[in-house]
């Protein structure tokens, strides 16, 4: 997709001219009467067009004082009361709109100064199909979009626009791949040919490695898949120009498909495991991103990546493990085996790299889904400030999280008389002991928050912006934390 940028005052004259479509994504008609004039507000307005998120209007009746081309108006609602997301989902309509009717060349209005990147997300990401193995692929009609505006920083927001969503559909992209190919050894290769062209440090732990470094969990995890898909620790790390204060680290699980291991799913609910690792590619994609727009802030990525196969080197239900950080736990249940990977991975990140910062992202639990719905992540912290900072930024860029509390009372359904701890309660409140497990990993004074992706990582529904399939739900929201995080607040917290 090419996007142009042009002033307020090209509308009417030459430029306007090589233009197919004009769209104007509209929270109130007044605000575009001088723009179309009266004949055609009427028209709009005696249609029954009401400015509301989805609704459409169409029309090649312009009245002789104008040189724009046909016109489309998007609903909008009204914008002083909504989040830029109206507009990523109104410009994302606006690009399904001229693909169906062929409009290779369109004209955005962008009445709004802070509304060009999330135009631009809503555009890029409208356009995402994952279709490699599609014999015949539906061609896309719409290759250019001119924004009209009067923003002074317009090219900027353009750019960081581009290489957010790219960030996102380069996730969806490894999410959506044949668990056949994407393996932890395949999505090793990925992440190094991605750090070696942006310029991030990598470095990976293979099998030996692994063993070295006390990843009981991990490998026991992986050992079902130990000859055809073995185990991988990928850590991919950006450093600032000027060496930063702050130091923000980001773990995601990469289950490249879960059968469930012993405990082995149903066929149903295994169909979409590969999806498994959403919380690894959203990871690698925020690090991706990362590199190109270049924050003040130091940022590393680690990926536990494994497949849980079923196999006769598989572990077992009451096996005991010993994990990195020398904590035993019993295993009741190895489709739980996603808390056991970052467990591992929680604890060397913390070692490697001490973090201000330490934020894990998983498709941890179906509890989370049944508590929240397809929709909304679960948000788990030991941080106030840091929950509010994630909520604050997932709210800007329309990703829903809600926080959930780490109740310890749950914390008496890990005990076992055997171990340490046991690797799943009972049936209530899962997704809270599942994330309760995690927290006995992190270090005092370190900032954490655990991400619960398990429903949002896939989308099976109609969405402006996000096809069926994998979502890399997460991404966008960690790009803005990081990108706008004070590093004044850190330390008064964690003092």
């Amino acid at each position: 997709m090419k996007f142009l940028h042009y002033s307020l005052e090209d509308l009417n004259f030459e430029k306007a001219q090589n233009i197919d479509l004009f769209a104007i994504c509209v929270d109130r008609l007044e605000n575009i009467q001088t723009i179309l004039g009266k004949e055609i507000i009427d028209k709009v307005i005696s249609e029954g067009f009401g400015s509301k998120i989805g609704e459409l209007f169409f029309t090649y009746n312009f009245s002789n004082n104008t040189k724009l081309p046909a016109i489309v108006l998007v609903g909008l609602n009204d914008a002083n009361n909504s989040n830029c997301d109206n507009i990523r989902k109104a410009s994302a309509n606006v690009y399904h709109f001229a693909n169906t009717k062929r409009f290779a060349k369109v004209g955005l209005l962008i009445l709004s100064e802070n509304w060009i990147k999330s135009a631009i997300e809503g555009i890029c990401l409208a356009s995402y199909k994952f279709d490699k193995y599609i014999s015949k692929n539906e061609r896309k009609y719409t290759e250019q979009f001119a924004l009209f505006s009067n923003q002074n920083d317009a090219k900027t927001c353009i750019e960081q626009g581009v290489i957010i969503a790219n960030s996102v559909c380069f996730g969806r992209d490894l999410i959506n791949e044949s668990p056949s190919i994407l393996n932890p050894i395949e999505l090793s290769i990925i992440a190094k040919k991605e750090a070696t062209f942006t310029g991030l440090d990598i470095s990976i732990l293979d099998e030996k490695k692994l063993k070295k470094e006390r990843f009981g969990l991990l490998l026991a995890v992986g050992s079902g898949a130990l000859d055809s898909a073995p185990a991988r620790v990928i850590r991919i790390a950006y450093n600032p120009l000027k060496k930063s204060k702050m130091n923000i680290v980001l773990v995601g699980k990469g289950v490249t498909f879960d059968s469930g291991g012993l405990n082995m799913k149903s066929s149903d609910n295994m169909l979409h495991m590969k999806t498994d690792m959403s919380g690894a590619a959203c990871v690698l994609a925020v690090m991706r991103a990362i590199a190109q727009l270049k924050p003040q802030i130091s940022v590393s990525g680690y990926l536990a990546c494994v497949e849980n196969a079923v196999d006769s080197k598989s572990y077992h239900p009451g096996d005991i493990l010993i994990s990195r950080k020398k904590i035993s736990v019993e295993i009741n249940n190895t489709d739980a085996e996603g808390r056991l990977i970052l467990a591992d991975t929680l604890n060397y990140a913390q070692e490697i790299d001490t973090p201000d910062v330490i934020i894990d992202v998983a498709t941890l639990t179906g509890a989370c889904v049944i508590a929240l719905g397809q929709n909304m992540a679960g948000l788990f912290s030991n941080s106030d400030y840091l929950s509010e900072k994630i909520l604050q930024k997932s709210n800007d860029i329309g990703e829903n999280y809600w926080r959930l509390p780490l109740n310890e009372d749950l914390f008496e359904q890990l005990k076992t008389p055997l171990a340490d701890l046991k690797n799943t309660g009972e049936r209530w409140g899962g997704a809270i002991t599942a994330a309760l497990f995690l927290q006995k990993f992190i270090e005092p004074n370190v900032l954490w928050a655990h991400l619960d992706i398990a429903g949002p990582a896939r989308n099976e529904r109609e969405h402006p912006y996000v096809n069926v399939g994998g979502t890399a739900f997460g991404v966008r929201t960690l790009i803005e934390l990081i990108q706008t995080w004070p590093q004044e607040h850190i330390f008064n917290e964690r003092s």
